[in-house]
């Protein structure tokens, strides 16, 4: 029994970079990133990937009325066996967290140390979450915090 499956009907993040850098991909041609998020420490298979690759296409087809399973040139996965081989991550999670309701939002890790004085944190892993503008984000609320507390 898998703990964490991986979903029946999965969500998905798509960017298209070369619509608005056009250095992304060759002239006349488009460049997609795809994520799905996933549970960590699933079962990652060649196999499993190109299913659920092909599923993705199919859902955006379905959005959009667009089929681009025959338009794809070039394509490259990164998944939890990459995560755990390349950073060592826990359980092969890209986000370092559980990333469950409970690690969401104001429930993430808080940005002042409940243990140690003087010890602030910044970044993904912290309020208000993960992606640039969010850490960003983390670092100027910190330094607020920092100014605040220690004139």
């Amino acid at each position: 029994m898998i703990l964490n499956p991986w979903p029946e009907k999965p969500l998905f993040y798509a960017s298209f970079p070369s619509i608005t850098d056009p250095t992304a991909a060759p002239e006349g041609k488009e460049a997609g990133v795809f994520l799905i998020p996933l549970a960590p420490d699933i079962e990652d298979t060649d196999e499993i990937r190109e299913k659920y690759f092909m599923l993705l296409l199919q859902r955006l087809k379905d959005l959009t009325d667009q089929d681009l399973t025959d338009a794809v040139l070039f394509k490259e996965s990164y998944c939890v066996k990459d995560f755990k081989k390349d950073y060592n991550s826990y359980k092969g999670n890209a986000y370092g967290l559980a990333n469950t309701l409970l690690q969401t939002h104001v429930l993430r890790p808080k940005l002042k140390s409940k243990k140690l004085k003087n010890m602030y944190f910044t970044g993904q892993l912290t309020v208000p979450g993960p992606g640039v503008p969010p850490s960003i984000i983390s670092g100027k609320i910190v330094s607020g915090l920092i100014k605040k507390h220690h004139k």
